[in-house]
């Protein structure tokens, strides 16, 4: 009888403790929020290994694949927005996980944000900054000191430029897209999500390299520092960026 009378207690304990628990979960009012982002070259995930073909044949290959992602904006279920303050990513094929801090727990109809920098971010001095802020000094760089601004989206690589346009990488390319006029938004105002305070939220994003350079001719415009006679092509791309991001179904 004593023995079941301590079973006893410790069950309601236990029962307690769970209840505390479920309580406690079930109060919550926010949740951590991440953005998992896949850079692609058409189906494939890029790397700095292997060899990819572009839908007209061409063969690539990447050595360096970094953007930079701010002004983040929650668009709450009622149109009402949530913006992430002071949050800057630099993503890429190195890093493709991050975090957006604690959000509050509700529905949501969408997001945006920003392929770039703000002009004030984009003119500071990237010595002022922490070495684990995405806005420090960066190796290779992001940064132009001549230009006096960041890079917003950088792809480094080798490319097939033979007639036949079947063969290995030939020739180097580099897209360098900067300074505040090639900043665009990019919106997913459908595309809803719930933050329900358990655990952690991803949301998983894709971007598709060849569908910013889909009307690029890899052949002839291999190369862009955003100025002068080659500033068409880094508009060109630019204006793709919204194309070429998509949600990916979790």
């Amino acid at each position: 009888m004593k023995k079941l009378k301590v079973v006893s207690i410790f069950a309601a304990i236990a029962l307690g403790l769970a209840s505390c628990k479920k309580d406690e979960t079930s109060t919550k009012t926010q949740q951590i929020l991440n953005f998992h982002i896949h850079s692609m070259a058409g189906s494939a995930e890029i790397n700095a290994v292997d060899t990819f073909t572009t839908s007209t044949g061409r063969n690539m290959t990447f050595s360096d694949f970094r953007f930079y992602i701010s002004n983040i904006v929650l668009i709450k279920e009622d149109g009402t927005e949530y913006p992430i303050s002071n949050k800057v990513l630099l993503a890429g094929i190195e890093k493709e996980e991050h975090s957006l801090g604690e959000v509050p727990v509700g529905k949501y109809k969408g997001f945006k944000f920003m392929l770039g920098l703000d002009s004030a971010t984009n003119h500071s001095d990237p010595s002022v900054y922490p070495s684990a802020n995405p806005l420090a000094m960066q190796t290779p760089t992001m940064h132009w000191d001549w230009n006096s601004g960041y890079l917003f989206f950088k792809v480094d690589g080798r490319v097939d430029t033979s007639a036949v346009g079947n063969l290995s990488p030939n020739c180097d390319f580099f897209y360098h897209i900067g300074k505040d006029m090639l900043a665009r938004q990019i919106t997913f105002t459908e595309s809803p999500f719930e933050v329900s305070g358990d655990g952690e939220k991803y949301i998983h994003m894709n971007l598709d390299f060849f569908k910013v350079i889909q009307n690029v001719d890899v052949r002839t415009e291999i190369f862009t520092h955003s100025m002068g006679s080659n500033l068409p092509l880094a508009i060109k791309m630019a204006d793709n960026y919204q194309l070429a991001f998509s949600i990916e179904d979790h």
